[in-house]
């Protein structure tokens, strides 16, 4: 009774995940490649990807403050899903860089959000009965898998313009699954800054950001010129997509058995297994450019993404007071997938340029920093809470 129970509960959560994942299952490996055949270049892409991702560092907490503080802000999901979905239809009707740039920031600083508050309603879920969040967030990874398998076939036999309505598609099943999330929230309150406070006052709070900044951003190059490396090394769209869908059946596995090692190895353990896990990732990225070694190092996203992911969602948990929780979970976001992945976003156009494959090496560089980093935090940090 109660496995049908935390089912039915955790059935709104993980339809949600599954539904923004599909859409970012297209996005990321595949809409380098639409920019592409629009005539742009790596630096052109580069610029495009970093510009949106800096200007979400803004619009995300801001979307965060309003679900925490707004009356209705039960209600955001719904309307930035639907934005997403009009703005990404503008793509259609634009061409060149100038055009395409307003609608590229203003896409996803609206579609982005729906990441962290997704991960803030599933949180907050896990917190009040019991869930287990890694069991609810493998089935965006599933959902993952079926966009970037799925198109990466249906791309290699037709034109250009299904990733755009592939993306749009995902963008409407957001919409749809928005309306299931049930309200367990608190009511909002005023807001008072000395909530915020406290959490950016926290010297483990702010070391953790920037160790979680170092290791996302080392996947900065893979995933805004993986797809296209990899094509240039000789692979189709069909074997591309597989290599995408293989790094995350990995993740898969890993979520299935977080619990398993989030009680092993803690949050600190499961940072420092996705540092480690990085440096061989990308070192080995461009050494070894064959299908089978490229298979077995896509394994290694279970660590460099997953691990990391989930560390950082308990981190997140223990440290951050009920009534922030969006507030927090959507700063995390702009920070790292905002400020420091649009940092590297930008820089990896003229890397990409100049080093081709070897410009893994340097994202090797940053997953070492990020271990430097992890060591850094204080052994009491799994356990700590915001005031």
């Amino acid at each position: 009774m109660r496995l049908h129970a935390n089912l039915r509960l955790a059935f709104p959560y993980a339809a949600f995940q599954a539904a923004i994942f599909f859409t970012l299952g297209i996005y990321l490996p595949f809409w380098p490649l639409w920019l592409e055949e629009h005539g742009l270049g790596a630096t052109e892409i580069a610029v495009l990807l970093a510009a949106s991702a800096w200007l979400r560092i803004l619009a995300t907490p801001a979307f965060g403050l309003l679900a925490d503080r707004w009356a209705y802000g039960r209600f955001l999901p719904h309307l930035l899903a639907a934005g997403a979905l009009c703005t990404f239809g503008l793509f259609h009707y634009l061409h060149g860089f100038w055009a395409l740039l307003p609608v590229q920031v203003l896409a996803i600083c609206l579609f982005h959000p729906l990441i962290p508050l997704s991960d803030s309603r599933s949180m907050a879920a896990v917190r009040i009965h019991g869930l287990d969040y890694g069991r609810i967030r493998l089935w965006g990874s599933l959902a993952f898998i079926l966009a970037s398998s799925a198109g990466g076939w249906l791309i290699a036999d037709s034109a250009s313009d299904v990733i755009l309505l592939l993306i749009m598609i995902g963008l409407g099943f957001c919409l749809l699954t928005a309306s299931l999330l049930p309200y367990g929230g608190t009511a909002p309150r005023k807001f008072e800054m000395s909530g915020l406070s406290s959490l950016m006052a926290n010297r483990d709070f702010l070391a953790f950001l920037a160790a979680a900044a170092l290791l996302q951003s080392s996947h900065a190059l893979y995933y805004g010129f993986g797809s296209i490396y990899w094509r240039s090394t000789g692979f189709d769209e069909t074997t591309i997509g597989l290599f995408w869908a293989i790094g995350v059946i990995a993740e898969i596995a890993f979520f299935a058995y977080g619990a398993f090692f989030l009680k092993r190895f803690g949050t600190k353990g499961l940072l420092l297994l996705a540092g480690l896990a990085g440096c061989i990732r990308w070192s080995l990225t461009p050494v070894l450019p064959l299908a089978e070694t490229t298979l077995l190092l896509q394994c290694l996203h279970a660590f460099t993404y997953a691990a990391a992911h989930l560390g950082a969602m308990h981190f997140i948990s223990a440290h951050t007071p009920s009534t922030l929780a969006a507030t927090a979970q959507t700063l995390y976001a702009a920070l790292t997938g905002g400020l420091a992945m649009g940092g590297m976003l930008f820089l990896a156009g003229p890397l990409y340029d100049t080093l081709q494959g070897q410009a893994y090496f340097i994202m090797s560089l940053l997953s070492l920093a990020g271990v430097i980093a992890v060591i850094a935090l204080p052994a009491s940090s799994d356990h700590k809470e915001v005031p």
